[in-house]
């Protein structure tokens, strides 16, 4: 068998959710949390969002019967800050791959410049440094060299 029954699963979570089911739908496509970039999570899954609280949405895969994906409303929080701003995953970008790939480029080169302009600052800051404290040592010494001629 190459997949379960999709509609026996579907009732299966009606039942088990009871009245607590928001959304019920297969879906054939990626979407803002059920994403993958190389393409190997399973499609077509079937998607359950419950009308609980934390808003739990649930992928299962129609092949297996198990559940390849949950989410609440603290996942999400991780999932846009930590995936999104972290790895630039945003599917809205990431579907127009030339611009994903503008954006990542501009980020880069902006660090890059971030960097070296951190670089000669530090540089500069550090030639005055030694450059007084060799000054320092200089005079320091030609004080000491007059001390010792007047005795």
């Amino acid at each position: 068998m190459a997949e379960l029954d999709r509609d026996r699963i579907m009732s299966l979570v009606r039942e088990a959710a009871g009245s607590n089911l928001a959304e019920l739908r297969v879906m054939e496509e990626y979407d803002a949390y059920y994403l993958d970039r190389l393409h190997e999570r399973p499609l077509p899954v079937i998607y359950a969002r419950m009308n609980d609280e934390s808003s739990t949405r649930t992928y299962i895969d129609p092949k297996t019967g198990r559940a390849v994906g949950t989410y609440n409303s603290r996942n999400w929080v991780s999932r846009w800050l930590y995936h999104g701003l972290h790895s630039l995953d945003f599917p809205w970008l990431y579907k127009y791959r030339p611009l994903w790939d503008i954006v990542v480029i501009t980020l880069m080169l902006g660090g890059t410049a971030l960097c070296v302009t951190s670089l000669v600052l530090t540089y500069r800051v550090l030639a005055r440094k030694l450059a007084a404290a060799v000054r320092a040592r200089i005079n320091q010494a030609s004080e000491d060299l007059v001390l010792e001629a007047d005795r």
